[in-house]
């Protein structure tokens, strides 16, 4: 029987509850927290050559409208490649514009002489394809280099936080909204939109209030979220991961 341990109840002494208490389901492809939201996901292994794992997750997710007072109510359909390289330059086969987005050009990747303890990127979110997807990259000797001075488990705890916990979560949001106030998220247009601090000014996050317009994710959505994606891709991650790092435990 699985078992999933709720926000709430985590912080009131961690109670369980399971699967048929009718509260929540985590099985594979699909997260329902009920009272929350609802993330469904498939994914695809994508062939980039020998120095590059890559996994494809095509998902929707929605978060109910009583849980979330600002983006709670609108679906979302979106696209994101997870992948982890020998070095940097394999984050350049993950898809299309990287070097437009990233403003990194390959040829300073091909020049770089990376060691485990220094890389030209380390990891790294950001959108791909025109615009219309995104990616969450790792570089594999980075890892672990890193996981050499903290630790396995500490290292790629800190990798999903960071970039997908902060970076990836705020991406997704920002869509969602956009695609709330009618502006096209399959091309560029979304990346410069005005959410009410200016063009190429993205919603922050923290407590709402008319007179700070850039506040367009609550924290306790953005928590929520952040918490979602990372319970989606972490499976993949340390499958991947484990190429690096050999003694990293077994989801």
């Amino acid at each position: 029987m699985k078992h999933v341990k709720l926000f709430e109840q985590f912080i009131n002494k961690a109670n369980i509850i399971n699967e048929e208490d009718g509260a929540a389901t985590f099985k594979p492809g699909s997260i329902i927290m009920p009272w929350a939201y609802t993330l469904t996901w498939k994914e695809k292994n994508l062939d980039l050559g020998e120095d590059t794992q890559a996994i494809q997750y095509d998902f929707e997710f929605e978060m109910v409208p009583d849980y979330s007072e600002t983006i709670g109510g609108e679906k979302i359909k979106q696209t994101l490649v997870m992948a982890i390289s020998d070095d940097s330059i394999g984050m350049y086969k993950v898809g299309e514009d990287i070097e437009k987005f990233t403003g990194l050009p390959l040829a300073d990747a091909k020049k770089y002489n990376e060691t485990p303890d220094d890389a030209f990127v380390y990891g790294m979110c950001n959108v791909m394809n025109g615009g219309k997807d995104s990616f969450f990259w790792t570089n594999g000797l980075r890892l672990k280099g890193q996981a050499a001075v903290v630790g396995d488990l500490p290292a790629v705890i800190e990798q999903l936080s960071h970039e997908v916990g902060t970076h990836l979560t705020r991406l997704i949001l920002t869509k969602l909204i956009a695609q709330r106030d009618g502006v096209n998220i399959t091309n560029e247009d979304w990346i410069s939109y005005d959410y009410g601090a200016g063009e190429y000014v993205w919603p922050a996050v923290g407590d709402p209030s008319e007179n700070a317009p850039i506040i367009g994710i609550d924290e306790e959505s953005f928590a929520t979220a952040n918490s979602a994606f990372i319970s989606m891709l972490t499976p993949g991650f340390f499958k991947m991961a484990s190429k690096y790092l050999p003694d990293l435990p077994k989801l």
